[in-house]
């Protein structure tokens, strides 16, 4: 019986002394210089031009609309995603059924394809958008407003010939 305690004693005192070693190699890995990784990599502005249409696919990437400004027939709207490993690609595909109001509203779709990009990396990236197949009618004046999915406010576009 005296063994045994002794034996159970000693195990106990081997265990404890297995953690303050483990103690001892996280102090010194806290030590050690890590080199600073830049996280805020520049990324180019990708131009696109919008189109008539339906996700046939139904498949999208998270995306997020930070901020959008339109200027003639261009939307810029600055994008927020993860990824960072492969390139990204977008589109913006506007329903072809408009509701009869004045000015009518049209549903738009921005479609992230990830490319299969698992990587976490958080990325702000600006989409400039031509619009002009998003037009009510071809002609300069024509207005209509854009419903973006993930965009709380319609933008009013008015179409401009170049």
């Amino acid at each position: 019986m005296k063994h045994l305690f002794l034996l159970i004693a000693l195990a106990f005192i081997s265990c404890k002394s297995v953690k303050n070693t483990n103690q001892v190699e996280l102090d010194n890995e806290n030590t050690t210089e890590i080199p600073e990784v830049n996280m805020n990599r520049e990324h180019a502005p990708i131009s696109i031009e919008a189109s008539i249409g339906l996700n046939e696919d139904k498949t999208s990437g998270s995306v997020q609309i930070i901020k959008s400004k339109l200027t003639g027939n261009k939307l810029s709207l600055k994008i927020g995603y993860s990824g960072g490993c492969s390139k990204h690609e977008f589109k913006v595909l506007g329903n072809p059924m408009i509701s009869k109001s004045l000015p009518p509203i049209r549903s738009v779709s921005l479609i992230h394809i990830t490319n299969g990009d698992t990587c976490r990396e958080y990325i702000e990236q600006e989409l400039i958008i031509d619009l002009s197949e998003l037009a009510y009618k071809k002609e300069t004046g024509s207005k209509i407003k854009l419903q973006f999915s993930g965009l709380d406010e319609t933008i009013m576009y008015t179409y401009t010939a170049n």
